[in-house]
Parts: structure tokens; C-alpha cells; sequence
């Protein structure tokens, strides 16, 4: 599943590119969000956020249901590989497109046949005990399994790529509103849409799906780890983690004074550090998240007394490897050293 994810991106990417119209709507990180959303404000095109959530995915979806949009997907697959097979040992699949020249007997040849036989296999074999009972799963992808995740990412995918085949043969206007929605296996965030994506919820997903709309309004939302607001039809990204609002603290990072070597204290700084950097465009909330980091790595070093110049080390390394991060807050180093260190120092 995880070579036929990668075949159907692939595919999407290009056809993006021609088209101008985005099917493929599924992300593996907040990274594409972010540059798309600076873009925008670059151009002073932000207009409106909204987020959703599917509260019923993995629990709600028939086999047979999950089986026949598998058998299609499996289907496409193998007519853009025509005439090949998946190869398979313990480490990888990957297409074939010679499978008479295999002849090693650890290897394994699988045609669409097999796959589809293989899926509804796992299906129709998960059980769980709960005491002295034991209970087959016979709705819902079965949970925990390494498969699950493309089971549900691709099912979706499914259903949105022949929304948006449809979409754009009646109107291709409303086809290219799309091209700023993502969905992040269930997260779904749709930026300046004109809300064509929440009335049109139930032509694209099946009745046993519930989508759910998450923010107030249309000016701000969180997505992923994002606390995303419009301002001045621009974008405002900050650093957004629900442990924040939380009434007790709560150990995010390592203790220096834990067993291991040091350096992994620090790295685990600077990454965060970085982190909070590429998630931020605003100064006051770069200063704000980063100097609550630095104060709390700080008190979790207590014991080190070399840790004010190694914290500056990082610091120097961090901001001197990533000047095109760091540079829309930072004019000089010195500006760095003088905004964090020297208020740690008091």
C-alpha cells in the first residue's frame, strides 16, 4: 500500500502541474501547508481557514466497502505498471517490470490478484481478546496494523479524487478552489475556498463518514501543530500545542541529569529551537514561544554549570546553518545571544 500511495502522488504531482487542479489532497507534514500559506500571504491573499475532522474513520467503514475502492486503486496501479508485478522481500516492495528474470526463492512476485486476495484476507482475519472472549472485527480498519494508515489515506483519497474528476467537468472554477486543501490522513484544512468543500461534505464521502467542522468562524484555526490566524488578508503561523493549555506542567523535553550523553540534551534544544522557527512568521510569538523553550531547557540543566555557554555554543551553530530561517528575526547573531541568553543570565 505504501508503493501504491507513492505511485498515486506521483502521478497527482504531475498532473497538478498540467492541470492546474488538485486531486491528491493528502500531506505527510505541515511543510507544504506552511509554504503555501506564506505564498499566499505574500501576496496578500489570505481570505479564510477552515478545518474538519473525521470523527468516525477507522471505526465506521464496511469491508465491503473498504474492499471494492481497494480493488480499484489496486486496479490503477497495475495499468500504469502494465505487464509488471510488486517484488517483495522483507525490507521492500517495488515494482517488477521483468518477473520471468526473478529466480530467487526468497523473493516473492505479487500480482493485483494477490494483493486484492491479501486484503480482504487481513479484513476477514482480525480478532482481539477482551478477558476470556475473543471478538472478530467484522466493520472498521483494523487499528494498530502497519497497513492502517493507507488504508484510510487512500479510502479517502478514493472518494476526493472522483469528487474532483466531476467537479471538473461541470466547473472547472470551483475544481481550482481546491488547490489549497489538505488533509492530513483525518485532519482536513481548506484555505480560501469559498466554502465550496463544506457544502459539497456529503458528495464527496460516503454516508458512514462523519466530517466535522472544527473552528469558530473563518479568521483562525489550528491544523496539525498551527495556530493559523488572518490578519491584513495575510497569514499569522505560531507554534500551536494543546499541552499549552493545560493547568499543570508537563515534561516535554529531556533532563540533562538523565543517563545519557549530553550532546542529545542539546540537540533536542536547538531542533525545538528550529522547530518553533519554521512554524512562526510573527516576531512577538517567535520571542514569546522560544524564550519559554529556552527557560525551561534551562531549568531542566540545573546541574550543569558549563550550560550557559553550552546552550550559547548551540546557539551559534544553530543560527549560523540556518541564516535563512532565523534572518526575519535576527539582523545580527548578536541579536539572537542578546534577545534569549542575556535574560537567563538574570
Amino acid at each position: 500500500l505504501k508503493l501504491f500511495y507513492r505511485q498515486i502522488e506521483n502521478y497527482h504531482a504531475v498532473g497538478h502541474k498540467m492541470s492546474h487542479i488538485k486531486h491528491f489532497w493528502i500531506v505527510k507534514n505541515k511543510d507544504p501547508v506552511i509554504d503555501s500559506l506564506n505564498r499566499l500571504s505574500s501576496k496578500n491573499r489570505a481570505k479564510s481557514i477552515a478545518t474538519y475532522d473525521f470523527s468516525t474513520l477507522y471505526t465506521k467503514i464496511p469491508h465491503n466497502k473498504l474492499l471494492s475502492v481497494f480493488k480499484e486503486i489496486t486496479d490503477f496501479c497495475f495499468n500504469g505498471c502494465a505487464n509488471s508485478k510488486i517484488l517483495i522481500n522483507d525490507s521492500y516492495a517495488r515494482w517488477c517490470h521483468n518477473p520471468e528474470k526473478i529466480t530467487n526463492s526468497k523473493k516473492r512476485l505479487w500480482d493485483k490478484g494477490t494483493v486484492n486476495k491479501s486484503l480482504a484476507y487481513l479484513l476477514d482475519n482480525c480478532y482481539f481478546a477482551v478477558g476470556k472472549n475473543v471478538y472478530k472485527q467484522v466493520i472498521g480498519i483494523p487499528m494498530g496494523t502497519d497497513p492502517a494508515p493507507f488504508m484510510a489515506n487512500l479510502f479517502l483519497y478514493y472518494y476526493e479524487d472522483k469528487f474532483m474528476k466531476e467537479l471538473k467537468s461541470k466547473d472547472k472554477k470551483s475544481a481550482y478552489k481546491f488547490g489549497h486543501v489538505w488533509r492530513y490522513i483525518d485532519d482536513l484544512n481548506a484555505v480560501n475556498n469559498d466554502n465550496i468543500f463544506e457544502s459539497n461534505i456529503p458528495n464527496i464521502y460516503p454516508s458512514e463518514l462523519e466530517l466535522k467542522k472544527e473552528n469558530d468562524g473563518y479568521l483562525n484555526a489550528t491544523f496539525l501543530d498551527l495556530d493559523i490566524k488572518i490578519n491584513d488578508k495575510k497569514f499569522s503561523l505560531k507554534l500551536y500545542d494543546k499541552r499549552d493549555d493545560f493547568g499543570f506542567s508537563i515534561v516535554r523535553m529531556p533532563f540533562a541529569s538523565n543517563n545519557m550523553p549530553s550532546s542529545i540534551f542539546y540537540s533536542s534544544f536547538c531542533s525545538e529551537l528550529l522547530r518553533i522557527a519554521r512554524c512562526t512568521t510573527g516576531k512577538d510569538d517567535f520571542y514569546s514561544s522560544s524564550e519559554q523553550l529556552l527557560k525551561r531547557m534551562y531549568k531542566q540543566n540545573e546541574e550543569n554549570e558549563n550550560k550557559l555557554k553550552r546552550m550559547t555554543n548551540c546557539l551559534n551553530k544553530l543560527y549560523t546553518k540556518n541564516l535563512d530561517i532565523f534572518d526575519k528575526f535576527f539582523d545580527t547573531e548578536k541579536q539572537l545571544f542578546d534577545q534569549f541568553l542575556l535574560n537567563l543570565r538574570k
